[in-house]
């Protein structure tokens, strides 16, 4: 019988099944990562009423997230993708509802951080557990099927959002982070039934059990399939400590830079639309117009990715986000925007970022590292972007507050110009090439 390679299968119901829980837990995090955008409307007449202290609460996740990341990515290396992975969103459960029962500005801050701890960990194992499993020809369109789903998450909660407030008034924030909680432990007991990485266990002498999984993923009717590879070769540039360097540098900065402005911006949308006397459904629904431009940017991104490649999607991306953002910057320097051009320059900077960076940052990371620190350099590149993500949700409210508007729309650009720098300079191209 002809043997064909494990990245060469067929899509399967089985990697169907297991690319959807990998992307429900991106799903949670766009949740549980959204509820503060929401929250923030109450809570800064509550114990977030000075921008440094908002600034220190906004950013308090993204804390968790980085120490989370650099943990538990190490240990999915070490012990396998599979137990870090089913639990992993516990702690996040477990926190979200000691966020929404907190009593003061230090209990809220301190359950930040701790929640942060599983939602970090599910970035460099989510990602690592799909790329594992999924075919060569369609890997990049499923790992932004992975991603995009944290839209989706983000989407739910806003839509949730609406019921909670107009039940429960002042103390929706709370109702908020609670409901956060369900869907963790949702995916907790979904998870229990996936299977190991095939490159894991081949990675750690598991030969026979990688065999097993093989067989249980693959169509049926498909013809024999060889296991991942035991010998790791990687790819000329992976070669030495200054090739795996010279690319984690490129994944945690193009990462880091990405996050700087997405988060900054994003973090504080709700609050942004808010005008004096509008309803909080009238704020959502503005701040759920600007998911058009993301899906829209999501839609050219997923035809494009295994044609196009990689590299000119997030180059390109990073740099006409960049130039929108000054374009608006020095208009506003002359005058003060009103709010359609407020949400046309997020609007254009959520299109370009969903064509390129926002998918292309969390993919290349899960291609072009090796098995054996795939979760290791996932962690550290997504520890990076929480400190993107930091800078961008801590240094808004100061920008806005003590300036104006154009100073924060050109703090993001400066950022956008670095990422399309290193992805111009340092990205390899990973269309079409084996995982090792």
């Amino acid at each position: 019988m002809e043997k064909i390679d494990f990245e060469n299968v067929v899509l399967s119901r089985k990697i169907w099944v297991i690319t959807i829980l990998s992307s429900m837990g991106v799903f949670m995090d766009g949740y549980a990562l959204s509820i503060f955008s929401s929250a923030y409307i109450y809570l800064k007449y509550s114990f977030l009423s000075v921008s440094i202290i908002t600034s220190i609460a906004a950013s308090s996740i993204y804390i968790g997230m980085f120490v989370g990341s650099i943990i538990l990515g190490r240990l999915s290396d070490l012990l396998g993708r599979k137990r870090i992975y089913v639990y992993d969103l516990l702690i996040t459960a477990i926190f979200l509802i000691l966020t929404g029962i907190s009593h003061n500005f230090t209990e809220f801050v301190a359950f930040q951080i701790l929640a942060g701890l599983g939602i970090g960990a599910d970035y460099p194992i989510s990602s690592s557990i799909q790329a594992e499993f999924s075919p060569k020809k369609t890997r990049g369109r499923l790992l932004v099927f992975n991603i995009f789903s944290w839209t989706f998450g983000s989407i739910a909660f806003y839509l949730i959002s609406i019921p909670i407030v107009m039940f429960f008034g002042d103390v929706s924030w709370r109702i908020m982070y609670i409901t956060g909680a369900v869907i963790p432990l949702m995916v907790i007991i979904s998870r229990r039934n996936i299977p190991e990485s095939p490159y894991w266990l081949m990675l750690n002498n598991s030969e026979e059990e990688a065999k097993t999984v093989v067989n249980e993923v693959k169509s049926v009717g498909t013809k024999e399939v060889v296991s991942p590879p035991l010998v790791q070769k990687g790819e000329p540039e992976m070669r030495g400590k200054n090739g795996v360097y010279r690319l984690i540098l490129f994944t945690s900065v193009a990462w880091f830079c990405y996050d700087v402005a997405s988060y900054g911006v994003w973090n504080y949308t709700p609050s942004l639309f808010s005008q004096e006397g509008s309803s909080y459904v009238a704020t959502i629904l503005s701040t759920l117009l600007e998911e058009i431009p993301v899906f829209a940017g999501t839609i050219v991104c997923l035809l494009a990715i295994d044609k196009v490649g990689r590299k000119k999607l997030e180059s390109a991306g990073f740099l006409l986000a960049g130039i929108s953002l000054i374009v608006f910057g020095i208009i506003s320097f002359h005058s003060v925007l009103p709010f359609f051009m407020i949400f046309s320059a997020f609007a254009l900077m959520h299109f370009f970022h969903n064509t390129g960076p926002t998918n292309i940052t969390y993919l290349y990371p899960a291609e072009i590292f090796p098995t054996r620190i795939r979760g290791t350099a996932m962690g550290v590149s997504t520890a990076a972007s929480r400190l993107g993500a930091i800078l961008g949700v801590f240094a808004f409210p100061i920008l806005i507050s003590g300036l104006n508007i154009t100073y924060g729309l050109l703090f993001f650009a400066i950022f956008e110009i670095i990422g399309f720098g290193f992805t111009m300079v340092l990205a390899p191209e990973t269309r079409g090439k084996s995982l090792t």
